[in-house]
């Protein structure tokens, strides 16, 4: 039986394509005057159209024809914006339209430009579920668990559709509710959102109430008791036993670092040391919170740690035996693919497979191909068959943070390959069919452009699939000692 490799190997570049791009820092001249941020901003949007026109794999993507007229209507929607007023945020605000019009974490753009200081109303909201919860409040009124039902005569969930969606993340994705909902009650300085004035209050009880917001400056003091609003705490990777029969392998980057490397090094081989121990054990947490992705190879490799190599690829086999990587052969995407040969070239494995890419595009370059179509790389392995089982049954609870996309999303492709897996936690978030990006200069060097490199074809979670929790926990608090009883009770 053959068993693709290249779905390991292509992912090894996914943090890789960043990092000699995002170390060029620049010091760029800032406007001065309206008409010099109105002209700024213009120029700005139009090279992000122009750059993603001739670099993004949509613009020539079969299975998705509407693109093109996506990427105008994103132009078109960000000048309207920066023709309205001028100045610094707009220049944000603009760029963030374009953004959201795409609706695609690997694509857009997004300025640099400073913030203002952030003002809030003297407490913080979370969105769980279906609602947005206090977190931490200053205010003597408002406790810790208060919902907001609604602003000025409108509930939360249409002024999330209308404040927080038109400039931040992906309105059909829950994970993304969960990621922005804080930003609702929160002043960042948008010059086409009025600070809301006051708002309606639900208590557990179902008393209500309504308060009239007062902003200010956040004190730093509200930081510490903030650090733990979205993920809640941070473990470092490793596997640990936070009860006898439970084991903990946090997993809160997946980075390829030469710190990281050498952490997961050390998990992999506790995972070899201890395996009679984690198949007698009552659960296994694999802890994704915190994670934004990076290489796939990490969990991949413990998931063939956990439940036996031959057996993930197996059933890793039978979910990708149509899929194929297509590379957008434009010519900055080619040079950028070139110029990773000397990033990598103490890497023997990585070295083969960029050459590899490198090589086909600038075929495909020279021959006015639109594509590389990356060649399948098959090895033989000595897999019978018939279904291999593994023998870790363990239940097996995975943390999902909302969050969760690119090779966190991965994990979870890995991990409910396998019945005993069960998600607990958040919705993820999703991906695009596009993936590996750049970042290219917006000509003002106040910001940069996304620009993805290839396109999946025939893969088998779709464009803006997620994962919705097994069991879902809907709790304002995730630091780890309450997610532990909350397992601990299922």
């Amino acid at each position: 039986m053959t068993i693709k490799t290249k779905i390991t190997n292509h992912v090894l570049l996914c943090a890789l394509l960043l990092s000699p791009i995002i170390n060029a820092a620049q010091e760029p001249m800032l406007p001065t005057t309206p008409e010099q941020w109105r002209s700024i901003t213009e120029r700005d949007i139009n090279a992000a159209y122009s750059i993603t026109a001739h670099n993004h794999p949509g613009m020539f993507d079969v299975n998705n024809p509407t693109f093109p007229d996506l990427l105008k209507q994103a132009k078109a929607e960000a000048l309207a914006l920066s023709a309205q007023a001028s100045g610094p945020q707009v220049h944000v605000a603009s760029i963030a339209r374009f953004s959201t019009v795409l609706q695609d974490g690997h694509a857009g753009a997004f300025s640099s430009v400073d913030r203002p200081t952030r003002r809030w109303p003297g407490f913080r909201a979370v969105w769980r579920g279906d609602a947005l919860k206090v977190y931490y409040s200053e205010t003597s009124n408002i406790s810790k668990g208060d919902v907001v039902s609604q602003c000025d005569g409108q509930s939360t969930d249409t002024l999330m559709r209308k404040r927080i969606f038109e400039f931040h993340g992906e309105v059909a994705q829950p994970g993304h509710w969960w990621q922005q909902g804080w930003r609702l009650l929160i002043d960042e300085g948008n010059p086409f959102l009025t600070p809301l004035k006051a708002c309606e209050f639900v208590k557990a009880n179902g008393d209500t109430y309504t308060h009239v917001l007062n902003w200010s400056v956040k004190p730093k003091s509200a930081s510490k008791h903030l650090e733990n609003a979205y993920n809640g705490d941070e473990l470092p990777i490793d596997l640990t036993w936070p009860e006898k029969n439970i084991g903990w392998i946090a997993m809160p980057s997946f980075s390829s670092t030469d710190k990281q490397t050498a952490a997961y090094n050390k998990v992999f081989e506790k995972i070899q040391q201890q395996r009679s121990k984690l198949l007698t054990a009552k659960a296994v947490v694999l802890d994704l919170r915190h994670n934004q992705g990076g290489s796939s190879y990490w969990s991949s490799q413990i998931a063939k740690e956990l439940w036996g190599k031959k057996v993930v690829e197996q059933k890793t086999a039978g979910t990708t035996q149509n899929e194929q990587v297509w590379w957008r052969a434009s010519k900055d995407n080619t040079d950028f693919v070139e110029s990773l040969l000397e990033v990598v070239k103490d890497q023997p494995e990585l070295l083969k497979i960029v050459k590899n890419v490198a090589a086909g595009m600038a075929l495909s370059l020279k021959s006015g191909a639109p594509f590389y179509v990356e060649q399948e790389t098959n090895t033989l392995n000595n897999i019978p068959q018939k279904p291999l089982v593994s023998d870790f049954k363990t239940k097996v609870f995975v943390i999902v943070p909302p969050q969760c996309a690119s090779a966190c999303l991965d994990a979870l492709d890995k991990f409910k390959l396998f019945e005993n897996t069960t998600l607990f936690g958040a919705p993820s978030s999703a991906d695009s069919m596009y993936m590996e990006v750049r970042l290219a200069d917006l000509p003002s060097g106040l910001g940069k452009v996304i620009v993805p490199n290839k396109v999946y074809v025939n893969r088998a979670r779709g464009a803006g699939a997620y994962y919705k929790p097994d069991v879902a926990y809907n709790g304002i608090d995730w630091t780890t000692n309450v997610l532990l009883e909350q397992i601990k009770t299922l």
